[in-house]
């Protein structure tokens, strides 16, 4: 969920930004923030991802701990 209001925020940032390089008589400020803004969102995404998957590792890592504890315990 939070990953798609990043987007959508992305998304009229970057477009607000490319809008205002239609008539600026120097665009480039404005082109380096629309992709500076999507740069910043895929490195945001890709630090989540790899909390996420961190996170699902050590609770995997718990659940076969717990599973072993239980088999130890009905012998």
């Amino acid at each position: 969920m939070k990953t798609a209001i990043y987007f959508i925020i992305t998304c009229f940032i970057s477009t607000g930004a490319l809008l205002g390089a239609t008539n600026a008589k120097n665009p480039f400020a404005a082109f380096a923030v629309a992709f500076g803004i999507w740069i910043l969102f895929l490195w945001g995404y890709n630090r989540r991802s790899k909390k996420d998957a961190e996170r699902r590792n050590r609770e995997r890592l718990f659940e076969d701990y717990m599973r072993e504890q239980m088999r130890n315990r009905q012998r």
